[in-house]
């Protein structure tokens, strides 16, 4: 039988278009919380314009 999975999509946006600051702590949490619940981080993709960062998308799998 081959193996099924689910996957999850969690945006974090930039605090402002001017702001550098990552909300490291916050995304640690939620990151070790759906680690917890058996979600495999699989990819990250930034999402800028024009050289500034306006958010990140994660996204994870787990098994069904």
């Amino acid at each position: 039988m081959r193996k099924r999975f689910e996957y999850k999509t969690v945006e974090v946006k930039s605090k402002s278009v001017w702001s550098t600051e990552v909300p490291t702590k916050e995304i640690d949490e939620v990151l070790n919380q759906l680690g917890q619940d058996g979600w495999e981080l699989v990819a990250v993709k930034v999402i800028s314009s024009m050289g500034t960062s306006l958010s990140s998308m994660y996204t994870f799998k787990r098994e069904l």
